[in-house]
């Protein structure tokens, strides 16, 4: 006998629960490396990160403050905006 329509949908929804629990895990690792969850659907996770600090904006702006005229800060802030992860 083959399978029958609700039997494989059934195996399909328990796969899809199993692939989102593996991806729940690593959104936890993630989370715990200091990312931060900005959107969850039943499809995807959206990690943030951003790696521009406070402290790190005056020691660009104390070293190059004189010479680029507040420049320096704005590709600091470029270069270290926000990293986007999405997780499925």
């Amino acid at each position: 006998m083959g399978v029958t329509m609700g039997e494989e949908r059934n195996t399909e929804q328990l796969e899809k629960k199993q692939a989102r629990d593996e991806a729940y895990k690593d959104v936890k690792m993630f989370i715990a490396n200091d990312w931060k969850l900005k959107e969850e659907t039943p499809e995807f996770f959206l990690l943030t990160r951003n790696q521009a600090t406070g402290s790190g904006h005056v020691m660009v702006a104390l070293l190059t403050l004189w010479w680029t005229l507040g420049l320096g800060n704005v590709a600091y802030y470029f270069f270290k905006n926000e990293k986007k992860k999405i997780l499925k």
